[in-house]
C-alpha cells in the first residue's frame, strides 16, 4: 500500500501550525523572554510618545494593499511565511521585532511621518504574534493596526498571495 505525498506532509505541516503562535491546549508554553532584553536594546518611550495599537477590517487591509499605501508586516515565523503570505507583506516574526525595528528604521520612520498605515497580521484570530509585534512597534513610537483575521481570513476570501 502507498502513502499518498500529501499524506506523508500532514504530521509535519500540522506540527508547524502547532507551534506557529504562542501556546495551545496541552502544549506547555515557551519560557516567557525576560524584559529586560527588550530593555537593554533600546528604552522604551514615554508614554505620551508611544504609538497607538488598534485594529483594521480585511476590506481595509485589501483596500490599502491593492493601493500599496500601506506597510503590511506578517508577524508568523518565516517558514509560514515562505509557504504564502499576502502580496506585499514584509516578514516580521514576533520572535525578531527588535531586530527588524532597528534594520527597517528608516522605512517606519518615513511611514511614521507621511501617515502611511502600518498593519500587522498573524495566521488568524487566535494568534497573538500580530498583537505582540504592533506593541512592540508602539513602544518605539510607531502606530499600527491588528488585522485579526489574518492568513486564514485572507486566504479564505481568495485574495492576491505571493
Amino acid at each position: 500500500m502507498t502513502i499518498s505525498p500529501i499524506l506523508r506532509i500532514l504530521p509535519v505541516a500540522a506540527a508547524i501550525v502547532a507551534t506557529s503562535c504562542g501556546p495551545k491546549a496541552g502544549v506547555p508554553a515557551p519560557e516567557p523572554v525576560a524584559k529586560e532584553s527588550f530593555k537593554s536594546r533600546k528604552p522604551l518611550l514615554k508614554k505620551s510618545e508611544q504609538g497607538e495599537v488598534s485594529s483594521v477590517s480585511l476590506e481595509k487591509v485589501f483596500a490599502h494593499q491593492q493601493s500599496g499605501d500601506a506597510l503590511i508586516y506578517d508577524a508568523r515565523p518565516s517558514v509560514l511565511f515562505n509557504q504564502g503570505h499576502i502580496a506585499g507583506a514584509i516578514n516580521t516574526p514576533a520572535s525578531v521585532i527588535e531586530d527588524v525595528i532597528e534594520v527597517r528604521a528608516p522605512e517606519l520612520k518615513a511611514a511614521k511621518a507621511s501617515g502611511k498605515p502600518i498593519i500587522v497580521y498573524c495566521s488568524g484570530p487566535l494568534c497573538k504574534d500580530s498583537r505582540t509585534v504592533a506593541r512592540r512597534l508602539a513602544s518605539h513610537g510607531y502606530s499600527s493596526s491588528v488585522f485579526s483575521g489574518g492568513w486564514e481570513a485572507w486566504k479564505a476570501a481568495e485574495l492576491p498571495t505571493e
